[in-house]
Protein backbone atom coordinates (compact mmCIF):
# COMPACT_ATOMS: atom_id res chain seq x y z
CA UNK A 1 0.00 0.00 0.00
CA UNK A 2 2.87 2.27 0.82
CA UNK A 3 4.46 1.75 -2.48
CA UNK A 4 1.48 2.48 -4.52
CA UNK A 5 1.36 5.69 -2.22
CA UNK A 6 4.61 6.60 -3.14
CA UNK A 7 4.33 6.38 -6.94
CA UNK A 8 0.70 8.49 -6.74
CA UNK A 9 2.65 10.73 -4.91
CA UNK A 10 5.61 11.20 -7.24
CA UNK A 11 3.22 11.74 -9.89
CA UNK A 12 1.66 15.02 -7.90
CA UNK A 13 4.76 16.46 -6.81
CA UNK A 14 5.99 15.98 -10.48
CA UNK A 15 2.54 17.66 -11.40
CA UNK A 16 4.09 20.86 -9.45
CA UNK A 17 5.85 22.33 -12.22
CA UNK A 18 9.62 23.31 -10.89
CA UNK A 19 11.08 26.58 -10.71
CA UNK A 20 12.68 26.35 -13.98
CA UNK A 21 11.60 29.43 -16.37
CA UNK A 22 11.83 32.39 -13.16
CA UNK A 23 14.12 33.22 -10.28
CA UNK A 24 12.54 33.08 -7.22
CA UNK A 25 14.15 36.27 -6.60
CA UNK A 26 12.16 37.69 -8.89
CA UNK A 27 9.01 35.81 -7.63
CA UNK A 28 6.42 38.38 -6.70
CA UNK A 29 3.73 37.31 -3.69
CA UNK A 30 0.86 36.92 -5.88
CA UNK A 31 2.46 34.29 -7.60
CA UNK A 32 3.46 32.50 -4.69
CA UNK A 33 -0.36 32.51 -3.56
CA UNK A 34 -1.39 31.42 -6.96
CA UNK A 35 1.50 28.28 -6.60
CA UNK A 36 -0.19 27.63 -3.01
CA UNK A 37 -3.40 27.47 -4.71
CA UNK A 38 -2.42 25.27 -7.07
CA UNK A 39 -0.85 22.37 -4.57
CA UNK A 40 -3.96 22.72 -2.24
CA UNK A 41 -4.94 19.18 -2.62
CA UNK A 42 -1.86 17.74 -2.21
CA UNK A 43 -0.93 19.44 1.44
CA UNK A 44 -1.90 16.09 2.77
CA UNK A 45 1.13 14.21 0.84
CA UNK A 46 3.22 17.01 1.47
CA UNK A 47 2.83 16.24 4.94
CA UNK A 48 3.42 12.92 4.81
CA UNK A 49 6.30 12.89 3.00
CA UNK A 50 8.01 15.44 4.59
CA UNK A 51 9.35 13.30 7.06
CA UNK A 52 13.24 12.52 6.65
CA UNK A 53 13.99 9.04 4.39
CA UNK A 54 15.13 7.21 7.20
CA UNK A 55 12.04 8.00 9.54
CA UNK A 56 9.74 7.66 7.06
CA UNK A 57 11.35 3.59 6.26
CA UNK A 58 11.26 3.01 10.43
CA UNK A 59 7.42 3.99 10.05
CA UNK A 60 5.64 3.23 6.79
CA UNK A 61 7.29 -0.06 5.22
CA UNK A 62 6.55 -3.46 6.54
CA UNK A 63 9.25 -4.93 3.96
CA UNK A 64 12.27 -5.75 4.81
CA UNK A 65 13.94 -6.00 1.42
CA UNK A 66 11.87 -2.71 0.31
CA UNK A 67 13.56 -1.30 3.39
CA UNK A 68 16.90 -1.96 2.72
CA UNK A 69 16.10 -0.89 -1.49
CA UNK A 70 15.44 2.66 0.00
CA UNK A 71 18.01 3.04 3.04
CA UNK A 72 20.56 2.72 -0.36
CA UNK A 73 19.21 4.88 -2.74
CA UNK A 74 19.02 8.16 -0.67
CA UNK A 75 20.81 9.64 2.24
CA UNK A 76 18.46 8.54 4.90
CA UNK A 77 18.84 12.33 5.96
CA UNK A 78 17.34 13.70 3.16
CA UNK A 79 13.11 14.88 3.29
CA UNK A 80 11.23 12.08 1.34
CA UNK A 81 10.06 14.56 -0.77
CA UNK A 82 12.96 14.77 -2.14
CA UNK A 83 12.81 10.82 -3.34
CA UNK A 84 9.13 12.03 -4.78
CA UNK A 85 11.04 14.81 -6.80
CA UNK A 86 13.08 12.28 -8.61
CA UNK A 87 10.71 9.25 -8.76
CA UNK A 88 8.23 11.76 -10.23
CA UNK A 89 10.70 13.36 -12.26
CA UNK A 90 11.89 10.26 -13.33
CA UNK A 91 8.51 8.97 -14.71
CA UNK A 92 7.71 12.21 -16.85
CA UNK A 93 11.47 11.78 -18.45
CA UNK A 94 12.57 14.80 -17.01
CA UNK A 95 16.06 13.07 -15.62
CA UNK A 96 18.25 12.03 -18.69
CA UNK A 97 21.76 12.03 -19.74
CA UNK A 98 23.22 12.58 -23.36
CA UNK A 99 24.44 9.98 -25.30
CA UNK A 100 28.42 10.47 -25.42
CA UNK A 101 28.19 11.37 -21.40
CA UNK A 102 29.48 14.17 -19.10
CA UNK A 103 32.08 15.56 -21.91
CA UNK A 104 29.56 15.70 -25.13
CA UNK A 105 27.32 17.83 -22.64
CA UNK A 106 30.44 19.92 -21.55
CA UNK A 107 31.51 20.47 -25.24
CA UNK A 108 28.08 21.22 -26.27
CA UNK A 109 27.92 24.46 -24.03
CA UNK A 110 31.18 25.65 -24.64
CA UNK A 111 30.45 25.07 -28.56
CA UNK A 112 27.58 26.73 -28.08
CA UNK A 113 28.85 29.88 -25.78
CA UNK A 114 32.01 30.13 -28.36
CA UNK A 115 28.76 30.68 -31.77
CA UNK A 116 27.67 33.29 -29.35
CA UNK A 117 30.71 35.01 -29.53
CA UNK A 118 32.29 34.32 -25.87
CA UNK A 119 35.72 33.13 -25.36
CA UNK A 120 35.26 29.48 -23.00
CA UNK A 121 39.28 28.97 -21.08
CA UNK A 122 39.14 25.85 -19.74
CA UNK A 123 41.70 23.88 -17.41
CA UNK A 124 42.24 27.23 -15.66
CA UNK A 125 42.18 27.36 -11.73
CA UNK A 126 41.36 30.81 -10.58
CA UNK A 127 43.08 31.77 -7.65
CA UNK A 128 41.39 35.15 -6.63
CA UNK A 129 39.03 37.34 -7.21
CA UNK A 130 39.61 41.08 -7.31
CA UNK A 131 37.57 43.21 -5.75
CA UNK A 132 37.69 47.25 -5.74
CA UNK A 133 35.74 49.79 -3.92
CA UNK A 134 33.18 46.93 -2.75
CA UNK A 135 32.63 45.64 -6.47
CA UNK A 136 34.34 42.94 -8.34
CA UNK A 137 36.50 43.74 -11.14
CA UNK A 138 37.75 40.17 -12.41
CA UNK A 139 40.16 37.02 -11.34
CA UNK A 140 43.33 36.35 -11.14
CA UNK A 141 44.31 32.87 -12.28
CA UNK A 142 47.38 30.94 -11.14
CA UNK A 143 49.40 31.65 -13.94
CA UNK A 144 49.10 34.92 -13.12
CA UNK A 145 46.94 36.34 -15.91
CA UNK A 146 44.53 39.72 -14.80
CA UNK A 147 40.77 38.65 -16.32
CA UNK A 148 38.96 42.08 -16.08
CA UNK A 149 35.22 42.29 -15.75
CA UNK A 150 31.96 43.52 -15.38
CA UNK A 151 30.37 40.82 -13.94
CA UNK A 152 31.94 37.66 -11.68
CA UNK A 153 30.01 34.68 -10.99
CA UNK A 154 31.43 31.76 -8.86
CA UNK A 155 30.17 28.36 -9.29
CA UNK A 156 32.69 27.15 -7.11
CA UNK A 157 31.95 25.44 -3.77
CA UNK A 158 30.59 28.42 -1.47
CA UNK A 159 33.01 27.40 1.02
CA UNK A 160 35.91 27.73 -1.28
CA UNK A 161 34.24 30.89 -3.11
CA UNK A 162 33.81 32.70 0.55
CA UNK A 163 36.90 31.65 2.34
CA UNK A 164 39.14 31.54 -0.32
CA UNK A 165 38.96 33.39 -3.44
CA UNK A 166 37.31 36.38 -1.95
CA UNK A 167 39.72 35.76 1.64
CA UNK A 168 36.72 35.79 4.06
CA UNK A 169 36.08 39.38 3.26
CA UNK A 170 32.28 38.89 2.12
CA UNK A 171 29.47 36.68 3.96
CA UNK A 172 31.63 35.00 6.20
CA UNK A 173 29.40 35.00 9.30
CA UNK A 174 26.27 33.71 7.60
CA UNK A 175 27.95 30.87 5.56
CA UNK A 176 30.40 30.23 8.48
CA UNK A 177 26.99 29.61 10.28
CA UNK A 178 25.45 27.50 7.80
CA UNK A 179 28.61 25.06 7.32
CA UNK A 180 28.62 24.79 10.72
CA UNK A 181 24.43 23.21 11.17
CA UNK A 182 24.62 21.74 7.06
CA UNK A 183 25.67 18.39 5.94
CA UNK A 184 27.28 18.39 3.09
CA UNK A 185 27.47 15.09 0.54
CA UNK A 186 29.48 12.62 2.40
CA UNK A 187 32.63 12.12 -0.05
CA UNK A 188 33.49 9.06 -2.41
CA UNK A 189 35.68 7.13 -4.52
CA UNK A 190 34.43 6.48 -7.83
CA UNK A 191 35.81 3.57 -9.61
CA UNK A 192 35.42 2.69 -13.19
CA UNK A 193 36.41 -0.09 -14.88
CA UNK A 194 36.79 -0.90 -18.91
CA UNK A 195 35.82 -4.22 -18.84
CA UNK A 196 36.41 -6.67 -22.30
CA UNK A 197 33.47 -8.06 -21.32
CA UNK A 198 29.74 -6.70 -22.75
CA UNK A 199 27.60 -8.00 -18.93
CA UNK A 200 24.85 -7.56 -21.60
CA UNK A 201 22.31 -10.25 -18.90
CA UNK A 202 22.86 -7.72 -16.32
CA UNK A 203 20.79 -4.40 -15.41
CA UNK A 204 22.16 -1.37 -15.76
CA UNK A 205 22.44 -0.80 -11.82
CA UNK A 206 22.56 -3.16 -9.55
CA UNK A 207 23.03 -2.96 -5.14
CA UNK A 208 24.47 -5.88 -3.75
CA UNK A 209 23.98 -5.95 -0.32
CA UNK A 210 25.87 -8.11 2.63
CA UNK A 211 29.44 -8.29 0.86
CA UNK A 212 32.78 -9.10 2.14
CA UNK A 213 34.10 -6.74 4.59
CA UNK A 214 35.16 -3.54 2.03
CA UNK A 215 37.03 -0.44 3.47
CA UNK A 216 38.46 2.26 1.13
CA UNK A 217 39.66 5.25 2.86
CA UNK A 218 38.06 5.13 6.13
CA UNK A 219 34.42 3.44 6.67
CA UNK A 220 33.37 -0.06 6.05
CA UNK A 221 31.69 -0.71 3.16
CA UNK A 222 28.09 -2.84 3.71
CA UNK A 223 26.97 -3.16 0.53
CA UNK A 224 28.53 -1.64 -3.40
CA UNK A 225 26.53 0.23 -5.77
CA UNK A 226 27.47 -0.86 -9.19
CA UNK A 227 26.16 0.70 -12.61
CA UNK A 228 27.03 -1.16 -15.66
CA UNK A 229 26.92 0.77 -18.93
CA UNK A 230 26.18 -1.67 -21.29
CA UNK A 231 23.37 0.47 -23.04
CA UNK A 232 25.77 3.38 -23.82
CA UNK A 233 27.56 2.37 -27.07
CA UNK A 234 29.98 5.13 -27.06
CA UNK A 235 31.41 4.42 -23.87
CA UNK A 236 33.36 0.76 -24.69
CA UNK A 237 33.95 -1.03 -28.21
CA UNK A 238 31.78 -3.54 -29.19
CA UNK A 239 32.21 -6.76 -26.70
CA UNK A 240 33.09 -4.11 -23.90
CA UNK A 241 31.28 -2.22 -21.26
CA UNK A 242 32.24 0.02 -18.07
CA UNK A 243 31.23 -1.25 -14.56
CA UNK A 244 31.49 1.56 -11.87
CA UNK A 245 31.44 1.96 -8.39
CA UNK A 246 30.17 4.75 -6.09
CA UNK A 247 31.78 4.20 -2.50
CA UNK A 248 31.41 6.36 0.31
CA UNK A 249 34.82 7.71 1.92
CA UNK A 250 36.72 10.22 4.28
CA UNK A 251 38.45 13.03 2.75
CA UNK A 252 41.18 12.91 5.72
CA UNK A 253 42.31 9.94 5.28
CA UNK A 254 43.65 10.73 1.20
CA UNK A 255 44.49 14.47 2.12
CA UNK A 256 46.93 12.36 4.94
CA UNK A 257 48.57 10.30 2.01
CA UNK A 258 51.22 12.24 1.07
CA UNK A 259 53.71 10.25 -1.86
CA UNK A 260 51.93 7.22 -0.88
CA UNK A 261 48.28 9.02 -2.47
CA UNK A 262 48.94 7.18 -5.78
CA UNK A 263 49.72 3.44 -4.38
CA UNK A 264 46.74 3.71 -1.96
CA UNK A 265 44.46 4.53 -5.13
CA UNK A 266 46.10 1.10 -6.66
CA UNK A 267 45.56 -0.83 -3.75
CA UNK A 268 41.58 -0.04 -3.46
CA UNK A 269 41.37 -0.30 -7.29
CA UNK A 270 42.77 -3.68 -6.91
CA UNK A 271 40.44 -4.82 -3.55
CA UNK A 272 37.35 -3.00 -5.19
CA UNK A 273 37.76 -5.13 -8.26
CA UNK A 274 38.15 -8.13 -6.30
CA UNK A 275 34.78 -7.32 -4.21
CA UNK A 276 32.78 -6.76 -7.94
CA UNK A 277 34.21 -10.31 -9.28
CA UNK A 278 32.61 -12.20 -6.62
CA UNK A 279 29.41 -10.69 -7.93
CA UNK A 280 30.56 -10.69 -11.62
CA UNK A 281 32.60 -13.40 -11.96
CA UNK A 282 35.78 -12.84 -14.56
CA UNK A 283 34.98 -8.79 -14.14
CA UNK A 284 38.49 -8.77 -12.55
CA UNK A 285 40.42 -10.73 -15.28
CA UNK A 286 38.79 -8.74 -18.08
CA UNK A 287 39.68 -5.33 -17.19
CA UNK A 288 41.64 -3.00 -19.07
CA UNK A 289 41.80 0.42 -18.04
CA UNK A 290 41.03 1.66 -14.33
CA UNK A 291 40.23 4.93 -13.84
CA UNK A 292 39.65 5.98 -9.62
CA UNK A 293 38.41 9.10 -8.57
CA UNK A 294 38.92 10.41 -4.91
CA UNK A 295 37.64 12.90 -3.32
CA UNK A 296 40.96 15.06 -3.89
CA UNK A 297 40.20 14.54 -7.67
CA UNK A 298 36.93 16.45 -7.03
CA UNK A 299 38.65 19.26 -5.15
CA UNK A 300 41.35 19.61 -8.04
CA UNK A 301 39.17 19.48 -10.79
CA UNK A 302 36.11 21.85 -9.74
CA UNK A 303 37.20 22.79 -5.98
CA UNK A 304 34.39 21.32 -4.53
CA UNK A 305 35.00 21.52 -0.66
CA UNK A 306 36.49 18.27 0.99
CA UNK A 307 35.17 16.43 -2.26
CA UNK A 308 31.34 16.57 -1.71
CA UNK A 309 30.76 15.81 -5.44
CA UNK A 310 27.18 17.47 -5.06
CA UNK A 311 26.74 20.33 -2.01
CA UNK A 312 24.88 20.48 0.42
CA UNK A 313 22.60 17.04 1.42
CA UNK A 314 19.08 18.18 1.58
CA UNK A 315 17.05 18.55 4.52
CA UNK A 316 14.70 20.71 6.15
CA UNK A 317 16.76 23.93 6.17
CA UNK A 318 18.94 23.05 2.87
CA UNK A 319 15.16 23.32 1.01
CA UNK A 320 15.41 27.08 1.76
CA UNK A 321 16.33 29.61 -0.50
CA UNK A 322 20.23 30.16 -0.38
CA UNK A 323 20.86 34.40 -2.17
CA UNK A 324 23.22 34.31 -5.00
CA UNK A 325 24.90 37.65 -3.61
CA UNK A 326 27.00 38.20 -0.92
CA UNK A 327 26.38 41.40 1.22
CA UNK A 328 28.61 44.44 0.64
CA UNK A 329 29.85 42.98 -2.57
CA UNK A 330 28.54 44.54 -6.05
CA UNK A 331 28.88 43.02 -8.95
CA UNK A 332 29.61 39.53 -7.97
CA UNK A 333 26.97 36.48 -8.00
CA UNK A 334 27.04 32.83 -6.90
CA UNK A 335 25.40 29.97 -9.19
CA UNK A 336 25.64 26.22 -9.39
CA UNK A 337 24.59 23.60 -7.09
CA UNK A 338 26.19 25.09 -4.30
CA UNK A 339 23.41 27.80 -3.66
CA UNK A 340 20.52 25.24 -4.69
CA UNK A 341 19.17 22.23 -2.67
CA UNK A 342 19.93 18.93 -3.47
CA UNK A 343 22.43 19.78 -6.33
CA UNK A 344 23.23 18.02 -9.33
CA UNK A 345 23.28 19.06 -12.92
CA UNK A 346 19.64 19.73 -13.47
CA UNK A 347 19.40 22.30 -10.59
CA UNK A 348 22.81 23.96 -11.41
CA UNK A 349 21.46 24.60 -15.00
CA UNK A 350 18.54 25.95 -13.59
CA UNK A 351 20.55 28.08 -11.45
CA UNK A 352 22.11 29.29 -14.00
CA UNK A 353 19.25 30.60 -16.20
CA UNK A 354 17.57 32.24 -12.82
CA UNK A 355 20.88 34.13 -12.66
CA UNK A 356 21.06 35.34 -16.42
CA UNK A 357 17.46 36.64 -15.19
CA UNK A 358 18.51 38.22 -12.09
CA UNK A 359 21.64 39.94 -13.97
CA UNK A 360 18.78 41.57 -16.72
Amino acid sequence: DEITRVFEAADHVAAVSPPVTHAPELTGLTERLRDLWQVRHDLGTFAHFRKPVGRWIDEDLKSPRSRAVFRRLIPTETPTLFLLMVLGYLGRGWLSRPIGGTARFRDALIQHYRALGGNALVNNTVEEVLVSDGRARGVRLTDGTMLEADVVVSTSSVPETVFRLLAGRYGTAKWGDRMEQWKMFRPIVLASYGVAHPFDDQPSTLIIDEIDPLTVGGPQQEYLYLRIYNEEASFAPPGHTVVQTMIETDYDWWATRGLSYHHAKDVVADRVATCIDRYLPGMKAAVKMIDLATPLTFWRNARAWRGAFEGWLPSANVFMHVPKTLPGLERFYLAGQWVEPAGGVPMATMSGRHLVEIIC
